[in-house]
């Protein structure tokens, strides 16, 4: 399970948001796994989300390269996020972790919304997927 803002729910329903950074000691996701996205730990979830790429980063967008300008870059991590540019997304994430937090390491969670289950089944992982404990997670976005 995946916990986020009540606002966020929209954007991942509407694909604006891919992606979502994290405050975790170690990784709580991984590649392949479909998790529960949810807007309060005992609710029901608003989404199935399948893990596309788990990356640790010393500070939120720190793993930015290639041949673009890291402005632009940025501002595109900061789309994936749901938001305007990175900036905005910046701001956001210092109000709910607190400013500190853009200093310190995070891991960035690429998703896609897939089909949830049938009623009363429970979220199958692909054959290929290693199986693993679906764990809360908080903070983030």
């Amino acid at each position: 399970m995946i916990l986020f803002k009540p606002e966020m729910a929209k954007a991942i329903l509407e694909g604006r948001k891919v992606c979502t950074r994290r405050r975790w000691k170690r990784p709580r996701a991984k590649v392949g796994a479909v998790h529960q996205a949810r807007t309060t730990l005992f609710g029901s979830p608003f989404a199935y989300l399948r893990i596309r790429d788990v990356r640790q980063e010393r500070y939120p967008g720190s793993v930015v390269s290639g041949s673009i300008s890291p402005s632009f870059a940025r501002d595109v991590e900061g789309n994936l996020e749901g938001f305007r540019d990175w900036e905005e997304f910046r701001s956001v994430f210092a109000q709910i972790n607190g400013a500190k937090a853009l200093g310190e390491p995070c891991y960035r969670v690429e998703f896609a919304v897939v089909p949830g289950p049938a009623a009363g089944e429970k979220a199958k992982p692909p054959a290929d997927a290693a199986p693993e404990a679906s764990l809360p997670v908080e903070g983030g976005d």
